[in-house]
């Protein structure tokens, strides 16, 4: 009884949690209109691609580790930890496949570099979704 008591109140807390979460987007900037999906994404910001469909190189941009856009967007899109990402972008340094996505943070500065470059691509919360960007996956 005591074991269903605190798991059911870890599952409430992780709950709560995951309700408090604002959902992220992923924008990138008005002239791309390269068609994508969230897989090209998560290729992207493992290192595993470099360019968008059309053969331009991609400018990845990521937000800060400590803010909970990161955290969000590491687990739900990439599906990955951010401690797997840094073991990730650890080996893509060493081995010299690829370097990590540049940070950009908060979400007003995000919009800002990707509104500014045609190859950028990052994330915002969708409550700072404005006209600067187009959003590609919701």
């Amino acid at each position: 009884m005591r074991r269903a008591s605190l798991l059911l109140g870890a599952l409430m807390a992780l709950c709560a949690a995951r309700a408090h979460a604002e959902d992220v987007v992923i924008i990138v900037n008005k002239a791309n209109l390269n068609a994508v999906d969230i897989e090209f994404v998560r290729r992207v910001y493992t290192g595993a691609l470099k360019g968008w469909p059309d053969g331009t190189p991609v400018l990845a941009f990521d937000q800060s580790e400590d803010t909970e856009s990161r955290e969000q967007f590491s687990a739900t899109v990439l599906r990955k930890s951010t401690a797997n990402l840094k073991a990730i972008w650890s080996q893509n340094i060493f081995t010299g496949k690829a370097m990590p996505p540049r940070l950009a943070s908060p979400d007003l500065e995000m919009k800002r570099v990707v509104a500014g470059d045609r190859h950028a691509i990052g994330y915002v919360r969708r409550s700072q979704l404005d006209d600067s960007v187009r959003v590609i996956e919701r």
